[in-house]
């Protein structure tokens, strides 16, 4: 799991300046995690979509947003990145004599396309010679997907700069509604 500790001196001067409440600076506060988790929801996608090889829809998918907590010591919001392996079948994969070809410069030699039990189609390899056991093939994604939302997303300095204009900009409109 990831954190993200913000520093709570610059907030400290906008609540300042502003003159807020206790109630304004909470609501500006969930506003903020929400759209934040919007945000690292949309750069996640579009990220790792270009660093993986991979089409946004199958990143969409994979990503899931819990809802709000809140607890003794401020507020939270979680997004769910799935970093499970990818069936090469849903990466545009299509047979050639050698093998079987994916997007993103991904080829198994030696592998077909077959129906699975389920009757889906599926990316399969023999273990040996003989007729079976089969094994279903995969993308890793799992070390590049981390790799990328830890260094790019959460440890860069767009991450707080986004979030301090976006709780900036809920606190202007917390005090505008009074």
């Amino acid at each position: 799991m990831i954190e993200f500790v913000i520093d709570t001196s610059s907030l400290r001067q906008a609540i300042i300046d502003l003159a807020t409440t206790q109630p304004e600076i909470s609501k500006a506060l969930n506003t903020t995690l929400r759209k934040m988790a919007s945000w690292v929801r949309t750069q996640s996608t579009r990220g790792l979509s270009k660093e993986l090889a991979v089409q946004q829809k199958i990143i969409r998918r994979r990503l899931k947003t819990a809802k709000l907590k809140r607890t003794g010591s401020g507020a939270s919001v979680v997004v769910w990145h799935g970093v499970n392996p990818i069936p090469l079948i849903h990466l545009k994969a299509r047979e050639t004599k050698a093998g079987v070809k994916a997007s993103g410069g991904r080829f198994v030699a030696g592998s077909f396309i077959a129906r699975a039990k389920g009757g889906s189609l599926q990316v399969f390899k023999r273990r040996g010679g003989p007729r079976l056991p089969i094994d279903k093939q995969v993308a890793d994604i799992a070390d590049k997907a981390e790799n990328y939302i830890e260094n790019k997303i959460v440890e860069a300095a767009l991450f707080e700069a986004q979030f301090y204009k976006i709780f900036e900009h809920e606190l202007q409109w917390q005090t505008r509604t009074r």
